[in-house]
Order: structure tokens, then sequence, then C-alpha cells
């Protein structure tokens, strides 16, 4: 794989405890021109668009079921205890976890980690599939929800999240668009309640389970300390190479923002037993060749191990990246050594009027789904 310097200098870590970022119910997340940085990135490029994207061969090595390592390792185990960016059990992570959410989206496209400008010079850049989920070797190759076609990059099948345990997942996400993001990995303590419904069942069914992710994408609508996580029938978002890929019609594909689980919610109101049947049904659905069967246990993975969770509250911190996400992805910044501490706060310099102009505010449904503020531009924009 080559490894080109990026074009523009690269910016601060991220995703920071601040209040910058723009937030939005279920984040569509967008890219970047080859050879700039994310913090150039503007809300409406379509040139990289979103997705992370990874070998298939990788893949297989990790696989959708992943395995459990009881030896009380956060990055391969027990996510309850031990230091969280070292793996040593007896120790303390370092600063304060900072808070945040999670959203959920597979939009198909190719990831901003999958341009060369884009990734720190000492890694390699992120693998994009071809229609098929063959790997790409060249990383120049035209995202497909630029210019569809088999050839054209998608996101690879291999991103689908896993369970490693009954505690612990692990998968990848897009992050806020603040610089130097591409491979980090970050842990996630979900704490038991939803950020926009505090009482959201399957938030609260996830209260003592951790997921490890890998930002491998940004977005200019994913907030401060949001996490928007791959899922398989998580909702496109601001785009879709899906419909092109998978030959279905978009309708299939859910709610434009929420996916499959959005969906389902309309047509079953407060009845979350009967939203999961939904939603596993499309899962099946829309995941039935055989060759989608990356995609539909990831779907599965959603409502099984994640509870069918809508927008779950959690604590962060950013940990060294388990062996399995880095073959998959391969992006490994063990030897950069440079793991940041969350100081836990919040805050952040105050929000500009291009950031806040940037904002598409479809998300608050006219105001009525503003929830809590979470402290990003774009709640100022919309719901301020």
């Amino acid at each position: 794989m080559r490894r080109l310097v990026p074009l523009l200098p690269l910016l601060l870590l991220g995703p920071a405890c601040s209040g910058e970022g723009e937030g939005d119910d279920h984040g569509a997340t967008t890219g970047t021109t080859p050879g700039t940085t994310g913090a150039s990135a503007t809300s409406v490029s379509t040139s990289d668009a979103s997705a992370a994207s990874m070998s298939t061969t990788a893949a297989s090595a990790s696989g959708s079921s992943g395995g459990s390592d009881p030896s009380g390792d956060p990055t391969t185990g027990d996510p309850t205890t031990g230091d969280l960016t070292t793996g040593d059990p007896s120790g303390d992570p370092p600063g304060d976890p900072c808070p945040g959410y999670a959203t959920r989206y597979w939009d198909c496209c190719k990831a901003h980690c999958g341009w060369p400008g884009n990734v720190n010079p000492a890694t390699d850049t992120l693998l994009s599939c071809d229609q098929s989920d063959a790997p790409i070797v060249d990383p120049l190759t035209s995202s497909a929800c630029d210019a569809p076609a088999p050839s054209s990059a998608f996101t690879c099948s291999s991103n689908a999240p896993w369970a490693v345990s009954d505690t612990l997942a692990y998968g990848f996400a897009a992050v806020p668009a603040s610089g130097d993001i591409c491979g980090r990995c970050y842990r996630l303590d979900f704490d038991g309640s939803g950020h926009y419904s505090a009482q959201d069942p399957g938030s609260v069914a996830l209260a003592g389970k951790a997921m490890i992710v890998q930002a491998t994408n940004i977005g200019y609508d994913v907030g401060g300390g949001q996490f928007d996580i791959l899922t398989p029938g998580g909702g496109v978002g601001l785009f879709d190479a899906c419909s092109f890929q998978w030959g279905v019609d978009k309708a299939e594909l859910g709610a434009t923002y929420g996916g499959f689980m959005t969906a389902c919610q309309e047509m079953f109101g407060g009845d979350h037993a009967k939203q999961k049947e939904c939603v596993l049904g499309r899962c099946d659905a829309v995941f039935a060749d055989p060759a989608l069967a990356e995609l539909r246990a990831g779907c599965h993975w959603y409502v099984d191990w994640y509870e069918a969770a809508d927008n779950p509250n959690l604590h962060y911190q950013e940990v060294a990246c388990p062996p399995e996400l880095v073959a998959i992805s391969g992006i490994d910044r063990g030897p950069l050594n440079d793991v940041g501490a969350c100081m836990g706060g919040g805050g952040g310099p105050p929000c500009t009027q291009e950031e806040m102009d940037a904002c598409n505010c479809d998300w608050t449904n006219g105001g009525t789904t503003c929830g809590d503020d979470d402290g990003s531009c774009c709640w100022t924009a919309c719901c301020g």
C-alpha cells in the first residue's frame, strides 16, 4: 500500500471534549476532496462522501462473530476494568472520560480516511471495495457517491460491527471533523440512557456494555462527542451509494436518517419488541443475498447486542487500537504512540456564524426532536 504525505497539514486531535462540531439526530457523514484535511471539508462536498472502507480479506481474520477474551484487558475482553490505553488491568485511564452519544449510518460511500491526503503520513490509507466487495488497491479511485459504477469505491462489508463478548463489541465510526483522526480508537461506555429520549428502551438495555470503535470517517453534521457508528441498515444520510451497490430501491433502506429502526419506530410506535422484530425482518430482506452475509450479521448485531438502541448516551476515552480492528482497517497508529487523554469538561470556543450557517436543521423536525443541548454548533443554530 502506498504512503503519501497529506497535501495540507494535519490539525487537532479528535474528537475533543468540546462544544465544537455539528449535531444531527442520525448523522449523515460527509467527506473531503482528495488531498485535504477534515478541517477544510464542507458539509456539501460529495467528492469523498462518507463511510469507512476496509479489505474483505482482512475481515475474514476477525469475522462478524468475534471471540471472547476474559483476561480483563479492556481492548479484548472485560470492559469493566483496566487501563484503557495500555490494557494493564491494574491501571487507571488517563484523564476523565468525556460525555458523548452514538448515532448510526451506512451509506456505502468511500471514507474520508480512504484518501491518501487525509491520513497521517506514518500510516497506510484505508482500503475501499468495489461493488462486489473486492478490495480496491488504488486509493485514488472515485467514491461511489460521486460516480456510481461497479469499479467505484464503496464501503467494504468488513466494516460491520460485531460482538466480542456479551458486554464488548468492536466496530468503526465517523467522528467530528477535527484533523488527524484516521485510525484513532475510542472506547465507548454506554450509561443506560438515550440522548434524545432518556428512557429509550434500547439505550437503557445497553447499560454496562462497551464498544471500541476505530475512526475512519468524518462529518460536519457529526457533533462534538458524537460517534456515528457504521451499522448496516443504519440510514444513508446525505449520501446514498447503497441502493446502487445492493440493487435495491432507496425506499427499502428505511428512513434517510436512522434507517431501518426509524422506519420501524414509525410503524410500531412505542412497542420496542415489535420494532426489533421489524428491523430483523428488514435485515433479512435487504441482505438476503449470501454475498451480503457480513452486512446481515452486522444488522442483526444492532438488534441482538446493541438492543436496537436509538442514540444512546456514553462516556468515551481514546484507547490503543485492538489488533482485530487494525487487521481490518490496515491503519496502525501504534508506532506513533500518541493516544490522547480526554480531559473532561466541555466548553470549547464559541461557534462561528459560518459553522452555524452550514447546518442542515432537517433533523430537528421543526424543533420537535431537538432534545437536550449537546454543545454542538448545529444545536445552537437549529434549536438555541
